[in-house]
């Protein structure tokens, strides 16, 4: 995926929605985020068909920085949530998720 495209799909999501916070972002989008803890490998997912961002709470029982981690998977997900209206193959969308959240959640912005 073009890293252009997604440095300006993201600035772009940052100028409509205001901010840079993912949770905001999913609030203002109306992105529901729910805190579940399961078995699984997977960190974080989104529904589609609801809208809603699930965030395994246990993953982030085994950080320090559990916050950080909190917020880069919501920006992760959110990347899913975005990817919808760009006609993505599975693997084409979770590289665009993995780089949105890289690129929204990158301090030096």
């Amino acid at each position: 995926m073009d890293f252009r495209f997604i440095k300006n799909f993201v600035n772009e999501t940052v100028r409509q929605f205001g901010t840079r916070d993912p949770f905001a972002i999913a609030e203002k989008a109306c992105v529901s985020i729910v805190y579940e803890s399961w078995n699984s490998v997977t960190i974080g997912e989104f529904e589609r068909k609801t809208q809603t961002i699930f965030v395994n709470q246990k993953a982030l029982t085994k950080t320090e920085n559990a916050e950080n981690l909190k917020a880069k998977i919501v920006a992760h997900e959110l990347g899913h949530f975005f990817a919808a209206d760009l006609r993505l193959n599975k693997k084409e969308e979770e590289n665009f998720a993995r780089a949105f959240a890289e690129n929204l959640t990158e301090d030096n912005q």
